[in-house]
């Protein structure tokens, strides 16, 4: 129940990043938007945001910044595996406790030197529910390394994809909304960053739209080769401002973009 977006723009050498801040839990029954971004640091140029059970991502992410903490310098590739490692521990670790352990199996090994003696039925049913366990996370990795942007997506069991040749990607509830607004926009990894801006601020708002997507912050961002940089929250209504402009084609929403960038570079 969110939305994440990154894309890649700027001839692939930078990336615009955008999300709600809405944090939904199944256990506690919870779903409210909260004043803490989504966008998570794990090296200079490279941050992950997630959806899913805003429980399972901070025991991942504290696992996570301490495996990548070793590295020196660590690459995108090498902190996406860094994630799927803890993401596929974590899970693990999860369905040991609830399905193995209260029915006796003190781990996998256990279970799986038991399963010729059981009752077939009770065996498939126990190895059904481990192979259909969901985390509930899906997670958004976007960094630059040499100069080059790279996108990747992390799904349950800890498998990954990466976008890098489609240029952008999104997850959450609002993901169908966001990748149709970038499809119609015809966002591509040469766009120019302003552009590039709109188009995903466009898609963030597109979003919205989906049940579960929080529409009172929105939190944007820009990564390049030697910085990121983040949106203020604070002067969002003066770039929506500038969004209706580029949406009637008013010329003059390039120039106000440019002032406001400058603005907020100080």
């Amino acid at each position: 129940m969110t939305i994440c977006i990154g894309a890649i723009c700027e001839r692939g050498s930078s990336l615009i990043l955008a999300s709600d801040t809405m944090i939904t839990n199944a256990t506690l029954s919870i779903q409210f938007e909260h004043k803490t971004r989504k966008m998570t640091s794990l090296s200079d140029l490279c941050i992950a945001l997630t959806a899913g059970d805003a429980l399972a991502y901070t025991e991942l992410f504290n696992a996570v910044q301490s495996e990548i903490a070793r590295l020196r310098e660590p690459s995108i590739g090498e902190i996406v595996s860094k994630i799927k490692e803890c993401y596929q521990a974590i899970r693990e670790l999860e369905i040991k406790e609830r399905i193995l352990n209260p029915r006796g199996f003190a781990d996998f090994q256990d279970f799986y030197r038991a399963q010729n003696l059981l009752v077939s039925d009770v065996a498939l049913s126990i190895q059904m529910q481990i192979d259909s366990y969901d985390y509930g996370l899906d997670i958004l990795v976007a960094g630059i390394s040499q100069d080059v942007a790279h996108i990747y997506g992390i799904f349950d069991p800890g498998t990954s994809k990466c976008f890098d040749s489609i240029g952008f990607h999104a997850i959450g509830s609002g993901l169908s909304h966001a990748v149709n607004t970038l499809i119609v926009r015809g966002h591509h990894q040469e766009m120019p960053m302003k552009e590039a801006f709109i188009v995903t601020y466009e898609a963030k708002k597109m979003a919205e739209k989906a049940p579960g997507v929080g529409n009172n912050i929105t939190d944007i961002c820009i990564m390049t080769p030697r910085q990121i940089l983040y949106f203020p929250r604070d002067r969002v209504e003066e770039l929506h401002g500038i969004y209706e402009k580029w949406v009637q084609r008013d010329p003059d929403w390039a120039n106000e973009l440019d002032n406001l960038f400058k603005e907020i570079e100080g």
